[in-house]
């Protein structure tokens, strides 16, 4: 049996070290063990091992309740048990959820029917798990992040991974709200760095003549207001990294500055003549081609060539179909815990809207319609009729892929909808095609010669994955 695909979520400590003890004792089990909180970090769209929920109180069955929500609404495969000690009651679930549970069992008179549980939902093998008897390479906690959040970004994972374990300057492009600072923070969270402060500077935002305080920090006296010394970004950031946002609408003394800093790492205060160093790791994001830029001699080209030694293009969502539902999904367990609601699930009309609107805000975008559709919904599912009128309305162009008419080729647009289904299967189950094919209710020799037929073999991601 494999242990790295157990895990024990308790907050009441005699109750876990009770579990704990049993499973060592009578299964030679040592499963995660962690607390209802610290588990989130641990679930991902990949992980497919048993949780066990352990209950001792009416605020842990609440707890259990909205954790099981958040895992029914993400499509999570992790087998949930809730296991409860005497004064925890069991709290109600719609039936729905009631079918995915793997038991709900009582302790200790249920101990013998959880060991039962176990073996059979971890005596399969397969599938990822919750690796809490190894650590977890630096490729895999990328990936398991990315996979419930941005699943198309995964042909990158070894490039993003090399560029978090290493002190490079890293450069972001993508329209605004494409995700490029939550790619940035999870670069940080996978550095040495992780420890130490990410803090991000809205360039934009940023009044032209205040730009070099917020950078550097000024002394007292520097210019008119400046009543008191203070402190700038790059010293504030200390040993840890400093996201630029919106680096293109910095001016060329600007750029001058941010040029010195990242050769030499020195600074100096605005109205002061003391020499400082940046210690930080810089991150860099531009919602414009600063290529393009340079060339057009609107960027200066050496301070590009320092920005650019790995780079990153985030496409705009219209472009990322596979990621819509795993970013809706993960919005709307959060939402729902926020607003105390008792979703556990979208309906497949409103994930098809998401699906097919446009998004020119992007992520921000897509953001604020599944919070106003959660905050508006009631009931156990998140309906159509809860998104923005918008979303409801839009119809995209009708027109196939050779430009013509859509209603001049059932054909095609049967063949392009049966395509998109097959790429958001894979995506869903990090590009297993033992997986995707079992979601999809369809062999592993049938989904193999559709995606020839579709020409998905040669996908980075396909022949990335391990299937």
């Amino acid at each position: 049996m494999s242990c790295n695909r157990l895990a024990l979520a308790a907050d009441d400590p005699l109750l876990g070290n009770a579990v704990q003890a049993f499973l060592k004792k009578n299964g030679e089990l040592e499963p995660l063990v962690c607390s209802f909180g610290e588990i989130r970090d641990h679930l991902g769209r990949d992980t497919d091992g048993v949780l066990i929920l352990a209950l001792a109180s009416p605020v842990d069955c609440e707890k259990a309740l909205r954790l099981v929500q958040e895992i029914t609404l993400q499509e999570f495969p992790v087998a949930v048990v809730l296991l409860h000690a005497e004064l925890a009651p069991f709290p109600e679930m719609p039936l729905r959820v009631d079918f995915h549970l793997a038991g709900r069992l009582h302790w200790p008179e249920d101990a013998p029917r959880l060991l039962r549980v176990i073996k059979e939902r971890t005596g399969k093998g397969g599938g990822g798990g919750f690796l809490g008897a190894r650590k977890e390479t630096l490729e895999e906690i990328i990936s398991r992040k990315l996979l419930s959040q941005t699943p198309s970004l995964l042909p990158l994972v070894e490039r993003i991974a090399l560029a978090s374990a290493h002190d490079v300057t890293v450069l972001l492009t993508g329209e605004t709200g494409t995700g490029k600072t939550y790619l940035a923070k999870l670069m940080h969270d996978c550095s040495p760095r992780k420890s130490h402060a990410f803090l991000v500077v809205p360039c934009g935002a940023q009044p032209a003549n205040l730009i070099e305080s917020a950078f550097f920090g000024h002394s007292k006296g520097a210019f008119t207001g400046a009543d008191r010394a203070k402190e700038g970004k790059f010293a504030a950031a200390g040993e840890g990294s400093l996201l630029l946002d919106e680096i293109d609408t910095l001016g060329f003394e600007q750029q001058a500055g941010l040029l010195r800093v990242i050769e030499t790492g020195e600074y100096e205060p605005v109205g002061s003549n003391e020499t400082k160093r940046c210690s930080a790791r810089i991150i860099v994001a531009s919602n414009w081609d600063l290529q393009e830029m340079a060339d057009k001699g609107r960027f200066r080209p050496d301070l590009y060539y320092r920005l650019n030694v790995m780079s990153f293009h985030l496409p705009p969502v219209r472009e990322r179909v596979e990621d819509i539902g795993p970013l809706a999904r993960g919005m709307a367990a959060r939402f729902n815990t926020k607003f105390r609601k008792e979703l556990f699930d979208i309906s497949p009309q409103a994930l098809a809207a998401l699906e097919t609107f446009q998004w020119p805000g992007n992520i921000r975008q897509l953001e604020n319609a599944v919070q106003q559709a959660v905050l508006v919904s009631s009931g156990h599912e998140l309906l159509l009729d809860h998104l923005p009128q918008p979303v409801r309305d839009y119809s995209p162009p009708p027109v196939n892929g050779n430009g013509h008419a859509a209603g001049e080729s059932l054909v095609h647009n049967r063949e392009a909808l049966e395509r998109s289904v097959i790429q958001k299967a894979l995506a869903s189950h990090g590009y297993s095609r033992a997986r995707a094919a079992h979601s999809l209710g369809i062999s592993r020799v049938t989904l193999y010669k559709k995606m020839k037929k579709y020409g998905l073999m040669s996908a980075p991601s396909v022949r990335t994955a391990l299937s």
